[in-house]
């Protein structure tokens, strides 16, 4: 069950999907679009962003930029505002409300007929706007469009991207899923949505998941589009990871119960198999985790193997202590990188789990970018 989700449900997908190739149409028309960033105290950011989204290969006419700052402390709104007549609006929250009460709002002002969902670090690339509305207008079984990102890090004296495993494995499984029908969700710093399948979400759910599942149950389609990308900012550091793994963990889980018809095997055959797989039991894995060590315990007078697997349990764990002792005692180390990250990312999800089975919401987000 560890195994399940990283490997056996990608080789699952692609041996499923291998003769099913639901292929889209793609359409040249430019139908108006509103652009909606969230931000919090990105005055370093900001300026850049609105600049990029300005130079957009897409008919200015049809373009509209809304930024929606949650009660900026610093120059966030000055800064916006010196885009006004360039035709950006700024929606600024007076208390923060987080960040997906000011999406709720920027929609109700929003003229375009697409709405396009973006982070303030997020940089697109020139036609990220041609091939969005190029798939949502070419094919109407589609409802909500999604791409991937990569990262900016300084490398040789220069701004360099780079992907992780997990990122590529992302979007592998996307990409898969897509070929199907519909994939699991989408990546927060790019995809667009239809305005008229725009539903109201409640202030604590996790937004590039939940418009997803809402398009869906209207019936319509959640691909996604290999050739889109944009660039962000890592995390300044592993902590401000883990707490952003932690956040993510506990609004997923609230929108996966909260949409729980969605993992009806008999109302949605595919679609539920796709859900489970992707994301509840990927969730679930620190618990299978968890349970590996003691059962393994139980087993150890069946056979020298078992005393082999304890063995490398421990050797695994000892390894990320290690390295965790190493990071906060400011010491680089490349060694058990692998093993370190994916340890981490599971003590930050079960401790989302925690949280949200203990009622505690998150609603308010901080960035954190290096």
């Amino acid at each position: 069950m560890i195994i399940y989700p990283y490997i056996l449900y990608p080789v699952l997908l692609l041996m499923i999907s291998v003769n099913r190739n639901r292929q889209i149409s793609v359409s040249s028309t430019s139908p108006s679009v509103t652009i909606i960033v969230s931000a919090f105290n990105e005055e370093d950011i900001i300026g850049e962003k609105i600049r990029n989204a300005l130079a957009l290969n897409y008919p200015k006419e049809q373009l509209e930029i809304i930024i929606v700052s949650d009660n900026s402390t610093d120059r966030t709104d000055e800064i916006v505002k010196n885009f006004s007549k360039q035709g950006v609006t700024l929606l600024s929250q007076p208390v923060r409300r987080g960040k997906t009460a000011g999406l709720n709002e920027a929609v109700k002002k929003a003229r375009g007929e697409i709405l396009v969902f973006s982070d303030a670090d997020a940089m697109f690339e020139a036609d990220a706007l041609k091939k969005m509305t190029g798939y949502l207008s070419g094919d109407e079984s589609v409802g909500l469009v999604t791409g991937s990102t990569y990262y900016r890090s300084k490398g040789e004296g220069k701004i360099v991207a780079t992907t992780s495993m997990y990122m590529r494995l992302e979007s592998f499984i996307k990409r898969r899923e897509s070929l199907l029908g519909s994939c699991v969700g989408a990546d927060g710093a790019i995809f667009a949505v239809w305005k008229a399948l725009y539903q109201p979400l409640q202030n604590d759910d996790i937004n590039d998941l939940v418009i997803p599942l809402k398009v869906i149950k209207q019936g319509y389609r959640v691909v996604f589009h290999d050739q889109l990308f944009c660039s962000e900012a890592p995390a300044a550091d592993a902590r401000g990871e883990f707490n952003r793994q932690v956040r993510i963990t506990n609004r997923t889980l609230r929108a996966l119960f909260r949409n729980s018809e969605l993992m009806n095997i008999f109302k949605h055959p595919l679609f539920s198999f796709e859900l489970i797989s992707h994301k509840l039991l990927r969730l679930a894995v620190p618990f299978f985790m968890l349970s590996l060590i003691p059962l393994n315990a139980l087993l150890l007078k069946q056979g020298t193997v078992y005393y082999l697997t304890f063995a490398v349990q421990i050797a695994v764990y000892s390894a990320c202590l290690f390295r965790f002792w190493q990071e906060r005692s400011g010491k680089e180390g490349k060694l058990f990188n692998v093993l370190y990250h994916f340890v981490m990312v599971n003590v930050s999800m079960l401790t989302g789990w925690i949280k949200f089975l203990t009622g505690k919401k998150s609603v308010i987000w901080n960035p954190q970018r290096q």
